[in-house]
C-alpha cells in the first residue's frame, strides 16, 4: 500500500523474479489488485499489489482507492511503501500524503515500512536515518527496510522481515502457483502498458483495454483486443499517423505476452471511443473494475 508511483509494482516484480505487473512512469498505472506468490525459505508469501492511493477525479479513481483500502484491511501484514524523491539528498521528511495515509491505517496492525528508490541518494544514504526516525513518530512499525526495487537491493531482507510477521499455517497455494489472474488479464494489461508508454498527457488515464477473443491454436494463440478511449481525439492520438503508433503498441505488447506464455501470439488491436467511460458504472463493470464497498462516498485520501 502507498501513494501512486512509489514503486509498488516494481517491488512485486522484483520479489517474484518475474516481470508480471505493468510498470510505467505514469501515476495510477496499477488499477487492480494483483496477487503474486513468493517462496522465501520456509515461508510462502502472498503479496498483493494495490493501486496507488490518490485524490480521485472519477468513479474509476474512487473504485481504485477503495480496492486498495479493502486489501489493506484483509492483509496479515501491511507493507507500506514510500519513496525517496528525486534530487533529495538531505533534510528528508515524510511526505504529507504518507502521513495522512498512515493515520488512516489501524495502529495495531502489523506494518512494515519500505523506503524505496534509495539508489537516488547516491553517497548520501546517511540522510535515511533522520527520515526513518520521523516516520517512527507517525506510527510504530514492526520492521523498517530501505530498498531499491529497480536494482534488486534489499528485496531478500524485506521478504525475511515479512516472513517473521506472517501467521503460521499450512500453505495456501501449490508450489507452482504464481498468480490468481488469468493470462487474458495480463494480455489486456500489457496492451495498456504499451499505450501508456507511447502516449502523453491525460491519455493514459482515459484508456482501458478489453479482450474480445483469446484462443489457443495448435501453434499460435490468437488475441483480439479493443483499446477504449474516453474522447475521439484520444483515439486519433493512439492510432497515430498512418496507424504507426498503434502498430508499435501491438508489436511491443505481443512480445510481452509471448514472453509470459512461452508461445507465438497473433495480436489484433482496435481502437474505439466510449465517451466518459471512467464515470460510467456500466462501463467499469464490463471492464472488470468491479463495484466495491464505499465507492460512492469515499473520503478524499
Amino acid at each position: 500500500m502507498g501513494r501512486a508511483n512509489v514503486g509498488k509494482s516494481t517491488l512485486l516484480n522484483a520479489a517474484l523474479r518475474e516481470r508480471l505487473a505493468i510498470v510505467t512512469p505514469t501515476p495510477q498505472t496499477t488499477r487492480d489488485r494483483i496477487l503474486g506468490v513468493v517462496r522465501h525459505g520456509d515461508a510462502q508469501i502472498a503479496l498483493v499489489d494495490t493501486p496507488g492511493l490518490h485524490r480521485p477525479k472519477s468513479r474509476l479513481g474512487r473504485r481504485m482507492n477503495t480496492m486498495a483500502r479493502d486489501a489493506a484491511r484483509e492483509a496479515d501484514v501491511l507493507v507500506f511503501v514510500t519513496a525517496i524523491p528525486k534530487n533529495a539528498h538531505h533534510d528528508l521528511a515524510p511526505a504529507g500524503r504518507d502521513v495522512e495515509l498512515l493515520q488512516q491505517v489501524d495502529p495495531d496492525s502489523r506494518a512494515v515500512l519500505v523506503v524505496n528508490k534509495i539508489d537516488l541518494l547516491g553517497k548520501h544514504r546517511s540522510a535515511l536515518l533522520p527520515l526513518l526516525e520521523r516516520f517512527s513518530e507517525v506510527r510504530r512499525f514492526s520492521a523498517v527496510v530501505p530498498i531499491s526495487a529497480l536494482r534488486d537491493d534489499g528485496i531478500d531482507l524485506l521478504l525475511s522481515e515479512i516472513s517473521k510477521l506472517l501467521p503460521e499455517r499450512g500453505p495456501a497455494y501449490d508450489d507452482d502457483f504464481l498468480t490468481d489472474r488469468p493470462v487474458r488479464f495480463f494480455a489486456s494489461e500489457y496492451v495498456r502498458e504499451q499505450v501508456i508508454l507511447a502516449t502523453k498527457q491525460e491519455i493514459p488515464h482515459s484508456v482501458a483495454v478489453s479482450i474480445e477473443r483469446f484462443e489457443d491454436g495448435e501453434k499460435v494463440t490468437h488475441i483480439d483486443a479493443t483499446v477504449r478511449c474516453a474522447r475521439d481525439g484520444q483515439r486519433k492520438i493512439i492510432i497515430g499517423k498512418g496507424g504507426e503508433r498503434l502498430k508499435g503498441v501491438g508489436v511491443a505488447a505481443r512480445q510481452r505476452i509471448e514472453a509470459l506464455i512461452g508461445r507465438q501470439v497473433h495480436l489484433s488491436l482496435w481502437v474505439t471511443t466510449d465517451e466518459g467511460w471512467p464515470e460510467s458504472a456500466r462501463a467499469l463493470d464490463s471492464l472488470g473494475y468491479v463495484s466495491v464497498s464505499g465507492e460512492g462516498e469515499e473520503a478524499t485520501p
